[in-house]
């Protein structure tokens, strides 16, 4: 329940709102299978980048989706 609080209460960041977008567009034009919810996205990005223990993982996923000229393909294959 704590957690849910804190999502909710979570400041949305600017680079998860721009990496979920991306993420959000590429499974739309790929018509990927992969059940993705933007707003969740964002949700769980914003409390994962506050938390020091996983900073790190969200920077390294965000560098990877936000790569110029990477295909759709390329991102939806970002870890």
């Amino acid at each position: 329940m704590w957690l849910a609080l804190a999502a909710c209460s979570q400041a949305r960041s600017e680079q998860c709102k721009a990496v979920c977008s991306k993420e959000a567009d590429c499974v739309k034009q790929t018509s990927a299978t992969v059940p993705f919810d933007e707003k969740e996205c964002i949700a769980a990005c914003s409390v994962l980048e506050a938390d020091p223990d996983n900073k790190a993982r969200v920077l390294k996923h965000a560098d990877c989706v936000m790569k110029a000229n990477q295909t759709c393909t390329g991102v939806l294959e970002c870890e």
